[in-house]
């Protein structure tokens, strides 16, 4: 009895229904409802928004990790999405074990990650009219935390588990961004720029290619000439109005494969990347409270190349729409990034212009 549901109609509050087991000890329900304030005002209603797929994807893999730490006979989730009004419930979590302790724990463990890595986006709307998009908080981060696999005295995994709780993701897409208007190319499309016998883009993508399971490309111009190399292109979502590399982000993730469980994002201009770009970062994401991983090298926070999982990707939709600083550094700062060191300086040069094209080029 193990269920992911997402659903914009009321939850149906019915008996908890058992497991059918005669071993079964304990069953926990958690119910989430809209309070009738925030921020010390008063609320009407709340919207909650939702990546279709992708979302429901991220909440399986929680369960998952619940599954492998704890042996649950069930583990079942029910979220609403759209208008959600003061009193009604947002969200259901309930397990089941024989011994109270897992179901117990499971249940908070469940809550702790949906809160911080499911991609849900919550906006706030006030009796007064106002309205306010909400980022994730610090001490919703910190609970995730404390889970950490590697604390003492972790829960055992199920006997089942088929794999162990951290494990690096397999199943990773790469987003090359390429949306800029290249005004330092003399307005020409940078990744279509030649460099060693062939586009910019076609050395970053072959540089991944191993490592990844999908290759999408973000591009406001030029589309037919990158889809004419073999890539799905996708242009910013007009709702964000062409406002950079975030906005090409979070226009390409809904229609990236929703069976992915993690997103590495490069620019189109770093065609020196090193082989074990991937794998480095992949390995550092391995821990479930990690929620991105990012490329250093001598103290220089590459903030245009790291590897997250969907859910991180949590604050980026109010970051857009209320208008705030919208470079990536400082998303990804606010984001509380794991570093992963690189020796080879040279292996992350972007080319900007065209000089520096001609120079790594000789």
């Amino acid at each position: 009895m193990f269920s992911v549901r997402i659903q914009a109609e009321p939850i149906n509050l019915a008996p908890a229904e058992g497991t059918g087991r005669d071993d079964c000890g304990a069953q926990v329900r958690f119910v989430g409802t809209v309070r009738n304030d925030a921020r010390s005002a008063p609320i009407s209603h709340l919207v909650l928004e939702h990546f279709p797929g992708v979302t429901e994807s991220e909440i399986e893999r929680i369960v998952g990790l619940a599954r492998q730490r704890w042996n649950l006979q069930k583990a079942q989730v029910v979220h609403r999405v759209g208008r959600i009004g003061v009193g009604e419930d947002i969200v259901v979590v309930e397990t089941a074990s024989a011994h109270r302790k897992d179901a117990f724990e499971a249940n908070i463990f469940i809550m702790d990650y949906l809160k911080t890595q499911a991609p849900f986006w919550k906006q706030e709307c006030f009796t007064d009219g106002s309205e306010h998009w909400v980022e994730a908080k610090s001490s919703d981060q910190q609970a995730a935390q404390r889970w950490s696999v590697a604390q003492a005295g972790a829960a055992t995994p199920s006997a089942s588990a088929s794999q162990e709780p951290d494990a690096a993701p397999r199943r990773i897409g790469a987003l090359i961004l390429a949306g800029g208007e290249g005004s330092r190319m003399g307005y020409r499309n940078k990744g279509l720029q030649p460099f060693r016998g062939q586009p910019l883009v076609m050395n970053v993508a072959e540089t991944l290619r191993p490592h990844v399971a999908y290759i999408g490309v973000s591009a406001n111009n030029d589309v037919a000439e990158y889809q004419a190399l073999g890539f799905p292109v996708f242009q910013d979502d007009p709702a964000y109005g062409l406002q950079g590399p975030l906005a090409g982000v979070v226009s390409a993730l809904p229609r990236f494969p929703a069976w992915l469980d993690a997103l590495l994002v490069v620019p189109c201009d770093v065609p020196l990347l090193p082989a074990d770009l991937v794998p480095r970062l992949a390995e550092a994401l391995a821990p479930a409270e990690v929620a991105c991983t990012m490329a250093i090298t001598e103290g220089t926070s590459h903030h245009g190349i790291f590897l997250c999982r969907p859910g991180m990707l949590l604050s980026l939709v109010p970051h857009l729409r209320e208008m705030a600083d919208l470079r990536l550094r400082s998303w990804l700062q606010r984001s509380h990034c794991e570093f992963v060191h690189f020796e080879n300086t040279d292996a992350f040069a972007n080319i900007n212009d065209l000089q520096t094209l001609q120079a790594l080029e000789a």
